[in-house]
């Protein structure tokens, strides 16, 4: 995110910056392009170092900021690479959802952050992970789905069942152990409804996958599952950035069971 301390573009997603600078040519956005101004054109991440490399220049001077990091960004672009679960022609070239997801576990070394939505008895799975953060201190967050509440149901019983479960099942390993977070919205009766479905994996803020896989034996072995790896720390870092600005909104609370 940072050169000598100071704060670049290299943490800003390309589509972000394709926005900004198709907004500028066009005049919806005009300098000074200062924190104001990207927010109100809908930027929310990444203001810092947007601000850092814009503000104080002309359009011109912007445009040309801009088209130099999306050109060095478009030679440097990693393919994005296909990840399978089941069956496959025999040509077919993708690599598992198994092994990937044990590759980005066992590499980790700095933090790691998850989200899925159905678990079963997924240690095997977690297994990697919990060794890395025994042997390399790495921080991991997880985002879970719960089970939205009933009427007549209490919210923080409701809660601590359903993700006291969760760890009996997947996480038997005791510590150290990753701080889980849960949709709030998932502790008021519906309608409407709401289920934290997505799954993904960030690692170290470089390494993102994304994945129709849940974290269950079926999802890793047996279903047709499809996923993509991408090794682009712009990616990850706006990936993992939403997520923290879930918990920065207070729209995701973090479980901590002996509160």
């Amino acid at each position: 995110m940072t050169s000598g301390g100071r704060p670049n573009l290299k943490s800003v997603s390309t589509t972000v910056l394709e926005q900004l600078r198709e907004a500028l040519a066009s005049g919806m956005l005009r300098p000074p392009v200062d924190r104001a101004a990207l927010v109100g054109f809908g930027v929310r991440h990444q203001l810092e170092a947007i601000e850092h490399a814009l503000a104080g220049h002309k359009s011109a001077a912007c445009l040309a900021i801009l088209d130099v990091a999306l050109a060095e960004r478009q030679e440097r672009r990693p393919t994005p690479e296909l990840v399978w679960t089941g069956p496959e022609a025999p040509a077919g070239t993708a690599r598992d959802t198994a092994i990937v997801l044990r590759a980005l576990f066992e590499g980790a070394r700095e933090s790691v952050l998850l989200a899925g939505y159905s678990f079963d008895h997924a240690q095997a799975v977690l297994a990697p992970l919990h060794r890395a953060m025994t042997d390399h201190g790495v921080q991991a967050r997880f985002f879970v789905d719960v089970k939205q509440i009933e009427h007549g149901q209490i919210a923080g019983t409701h809660l601590a069942e359903q993700l006291d479960g969760f760890v009996t099942q997947n996480w038997p390993f005791g510590e150290p152990r990753p701080r889980i977070y849960y949709d709030r919205r998932a502790l008021t009766p519906g309608p409407p409804w709401c289920s934290l479905h997505a799954k993904c994996v960030v690692v170290d803020g470089v390494k993102a996958f994304v994945s129709s896989a849940n974290f269950t034996q079926r999802g890793q072995e047996r279903n047709i599952e499809v996923g993509v790896l991408i090794e682009d720390a712009s990616f990850a870092s706006y990936l993992a950035g939403q997520w923290m600005g879930l918990i920065e909104a207070g729209i995701v609370g973090e479980f901590r069971p002996d509160a």
